[in-house]
């Protein structure tokens, strides 16, 4: 069988950018695998690489990807093929290979597309996937905020693409994390008024970069310049501070 000396594919989430927040897994993986791909950004540096590079003890060879955000889908099926194709030559070989990628590489990942294009072209390849930390659990924990308590239902919408059925998801949810809100951000904010968001509203870009942002309210948030990588969450109660501004509060009274 085919099958025999083949390289394992491993799915690396490296978490939002903080190489702290790298998990021992994935350190273990990343140190141990000969070929690490990782996607190429716009700016030709890649995100997810950049924690790799922090990593001490990590020998593997490095490989870009390009991954195109083509409205045609036909174009970027075309880019996931030849991307599979390159992975795979290094899998027969009897390397073990990762893809990395920022947050969780099952949560909005370009792995997801890679992955099932690499089973295809190897049937029976073994992959193992790394979970990583995601974007919107650093910047909650950055303002000691919880996302949701008791009954409270969560929901993860990308911020592209507002129609009814965006608007259904704010309307179930108690509290929203808003992906890659790199654009129109007045219209956003507009949404979640219209939606009965009046409880804390957090933003966060870059984080764990050196140009990371922070900040909360929705006059921060305008006021703050827009970026590829970012996120908001918001939650619908008023009632739920964040511990950091109950503490701030406490503070003036006394």
């Amino acid at each position: 069988m085919e099958k025999i000396g083949w390289g394992r594919f491993y799915g690396i989430g490296t978490g939002p950018g903080d190489p702290g927040l790298l998990t021992l897994r994935a350190a273990e993986v990343l140190r141990r695998v000969e070929v690490i791909f990782a996607a190429a950004a716009r700016d030709n540096q890649s995100f997810s690489g950049g924690v790799v590079s922090a990593l001490g003890g990590c020998r593997a060879e490095r490989r870009s990807l390009p991954f195109t955000m083509a409205k045609n889908m036909a174009d970027r099926e075309e880019q996931w093929c030849r991307n599979a194709a390159a992975v795979t030559r290094e899998l027969r070989q009897g390397r073990d290979c990762a893809f990395v990628t920022i947050g969780d590489p099952l949560l909005y990942s370009t792995f997801t597309y890679l992955m099932r294009e690499v089973a295809e072209l190897l049937p029976g390849v073994e992959i193992e996937t790394v979970p990583g930390i995601m974007a919107f659990q650093d910047l909650a924990a950055r303002f000691n905020l919880p996302t949701v308590e008791d009954r409270e239902s969560l929901v993860i919408v990308p911020a592209w693409g507002r129609d009814d059925r965006f608007r259904e998801k704010l309307a179930a949810a108690d509290t929203v994390v808003l992906m890659k809100t790199s654009s129109d951000r007045a219209g956003l904010l507009a949404e979640l008024e219209a939606a009965g968001f009046k409880g804390e509203i957090i933003y966060g870009a870059r984080l764990g970069q050196e140009q990371e942002t922070l900040c909360r309210g929705g006059g921060e948030i305008m006021a703050v310049e827009e970026q590829y990588l970012s996120l908001v969450i918001a939650k619908r109660s008023p009632e739920r501070q964040a511990v950091g501004e109950k503490q701030k509060l406490k503070a003036k009274e006394a």
